[in-house]
This record gives C-alpha cells, structure tokens and sequence, in this order.
C-alpha cells in the first residue's frame, strides 16, 4: 500500500530579489506601511526641492544683475 507524505500548507515569503527566507525572518520583519509612507515623504521632498531649484534658475537668469555682470565680463574680456 503507497503512502502519501503529509504535505504542510505554508506560505512562502520571499526578499525584494526574488529569494524565499525562512518564517521567522518573515515575521521580525516590518510591514511595508511605514516603508510606503517613507518614500511618499521621501518622494514629496524630492520634488519639493526640485521645482525650487527650477524656480531659482529661472528667477535668476531673468535677473538685469546677470546681464549686467555678463556685459561687464563681455568687455573685460574684449579689453584683452
């Protein structure tokens, strides 16, 4: 008479590349609301200080101060 093996039902937890890690280590593990809530932040901050940076460049090159240190700079160097 054939015997079948007693199949356990488990879950399968695996690493961010793909790799299966033990239960254990599954359940020390944090849950991913903090991490989500993290790169929201993160993501908010980020392109916070970009339009900044895009705002000041375009605020300072319509400047007549850069203008006139570039007409200035134009002739010193045709001085030279």
């Amino acid at each position: 008479m054939r015997t079948t093996p007693n199949t356990r039902s488990t879950t399968m937890a695996f690493d961010p590349f793909g790799e299966p890690v033990a239960e254990g280590v599954a359940n020390a593990c944090p849950t991913a609301s903090g991490d989500r809530t993290a790169r929201r932040v993160g993501g908010a901050v980020f392109w916070t200080l970009a339009l900044a940076i895009l705002a000041g460049r375009v605020y300072a090159y319509d400047m007549p101060a850069v203008e006139s240190v570039a007409s200035y700079a134009a002739q010193v160097i045709a001085l030279r």
